[in-house]
C-alpha cells in the first residue's frame, strides 16, 4: 500500500485483503461445524501430517502458536521439520512418513473415518431421499394444474 498513491489500486488491495479474511473466517465457520473438523466430509486428518510444520523460511525463523506447543484444534505437539528437503530425501518423498507427537495412529484414523461415513450418509441419504417418487435437485411446479 505504501508504493502506490493511486486511491483505486489502494481500494482494490483492501477489498481484495478484505474477502481473504471473510473467507478465512467462512471457512473456519464451516470447518467448526464438521466433526472432525478436518478435512471436511468423511475423512479424518491424516496422523503423519496433522501436526508438522515444514519450516520453508529463508532467514529468520519465527516461532507461535501454528507451529510450537500444542495445535490448537487437536491438542497434538507441533513437529517441527528444519530441513524440509532433506527431510523428504529421508522418509522416501514422504511414503515412509512416520505420525509423531500424537496418539492418533491409522487404525483409531480409519475407524473415526467409519464411523463418520455412516454419520454422513444418514445425513446424505435424508437430504437426498426421493420426492414423490423422483430424485431432483428441483422441484417445478407444473404450469397446467395450476391454471386450474
Amino acid at each position: 500500500m505504501k508504493f502506490t498513491d493511486d486511491v483505486y489500486v489502494k481500494e482494490t488491495l483492501r477489498f481484495l485483503m478484505t474477502r481473504e479474511v471473510a473467507h478465512y473466517q467462512m471457512f473456519q465457520a464451516a470447518l467448526d461445524t464438521i466433526e472432525p473438523n478436518f478435512p471436511p466430509g468423511i475423512l479424518a486428518s491424516d496422523p503423519k501430517f496433522s501436526n508438522k510444520y515444514f519450516n520453508m523460511s529463508k532467514g529468520e525463523d519465527y516461532r507461535g502458536p501454528w507451529n510450537e506447543g500444542k495445535s490448537p484444534l487437536m491438542g497434538e505437539e507441533w513437529h517441527s521439520v528444519e530441513d524440509p528437503i532433506q527431510h523428504v530425501r529421508d522418509s522416501n518423498g514422504l511414503l515412509d512418513e512416520k505420525a509423531v507427537s500424537t496418539d492418533r495412529t491409522e487404525k483409531s484414523v480409519q475407524s473415526t473415518n467409519k464411523a463418520l461415513s455412516i454419520k454422513r450418509k444418514e445425513k446424505i441419504d435424508k437430504a437426498t431421499a426421493p420426492i414423490n417418487g423422483f430424485l431432483s435437485w428441483s422441484v417445478y411446479e407444473d404450469k397446467e394444474k395450476s391454471r386450474d
